[in-house]
């Protein structure tokens, strides 16, 4: 078989939050299920995961960064909201975030990956997403998770760039359009209901972003279904409720890792946009 007719396998990661952490669990399970990955897409905390992995980080030691990621102070709050709250671009400051970035990511530019990574950021002038592949992969990342209200946008000439979930949540479409036949992805929670009000405003706005995010992701499948093999997992994870919840990182990444291990197992190579089927199993 030539290079030119081989399946190409891509792992599209995406934004969620803390609810990131399923894709390490995802991650485990890919590997364990001896799944080759020849290139990566990622938007937002899914450009992060996808960093780790495509620059040759073993499963434990991502779990591992997961659950140190507090000591960082990754959020922390823009004292100038007090004062200057009609001009300030964020809540937060984006400080402790790139710190983490700089201090755990060995790689520091796209061209020394183990594994072709394409971030996805939103271009906010034009108002379209924007797909980084080359240079200053830590300036890539910081776009790609630049969330309006929580971090402020990235300079990119003459625009701004802000987080890739803003135009392109979940990027099938992108590691289709680059030459993938078989797509694997891991959607960082559901759409169930909720039975309780959505505490906070913060949480209220994410709780929001996601469920205008599915439209795009639905259309894509649908779109796309004929052009690659997509295999989309979506587990409603107990864990996992809400995107600024980082007290319950390990919980997360085991919840689906068992997950994502039964729905391989029973459900890959199929066609699908979700194998629920595995859910109740893998929750006990």
């Amino acid at each position: 078989m030539s290079a030119a007719s081989k399946p190409k396998t891509a792992l599209v990661l995406c934004g969620g939050g803390s609810r990131g952490a399923a894709e390490v669990g995802f991650y485990r399970a890919l590997r364990e299920a001896g799944v080759r990955v020849d290139m990566i897409v990622g938007t937002s905390v899914g450009a992060v995961n996808g960093a780790f992995i495509a620059s040759g980080l073993e499963p434990e030691a991502l779990k591992k960064l997961w659950l140190d990621f507090h000591k960082w102070r990754p959020f922390r709050f823009n004292w100038r909201v007090l004062l200057e709250w009609w001009n300030v671009p964020a809540l937060f400051d984006p400080s402790g975030f790139r710190k983490f970035l700089e201090d755990a990511l060995a790689v520091r530019r796209f061209e020394d990956l183990q594994i072709p990574l394409t971030v996805v950021a939103t271009n906010l002038q034009k108002a379209e997403s924007v797909c980084l592949e080359e240079g200053d992969l830590l300036f890539a990342i910081m776009a790609s998770i630049a969330l309006p209200l929580y971090f402020p946008p990235l300079p990119f000439g003459r625009h701004q760039l802000v987080d890739g979930g803003v135009t392109n949540n979940v990027p099938l479409d992108v590691a289709v359009r680059k030459g993938a036949t078989r797509v694997y992805a891991m959607l960082c929670g559901c759409q169930e209901e909720l039975d309780k009000p959505v505490p906070g405003f913060l949480n209220i706005q994410s709780r929001a972003f996601n469920i205008a995010t599915r439209q795009k992701l639905h259309w894509d499948i649908e779109h796309l279904k004929d052009k690659a093999e997509l295999i989309i997992l979506e587990p409603c994870l107990s864990s996992a409720r809400y995107a600024l919840d980082f007290s319950r990182t390990g919980q997360i990444i085991e919840e689906a890792y068992r997950f994502a291990k039964s729905a391989l197992e029973r459900g890959a190579g199929r066609t699908t946009a979700a194998l629920d089927e595995a859910a109740g199993e893998a929750k006990t």
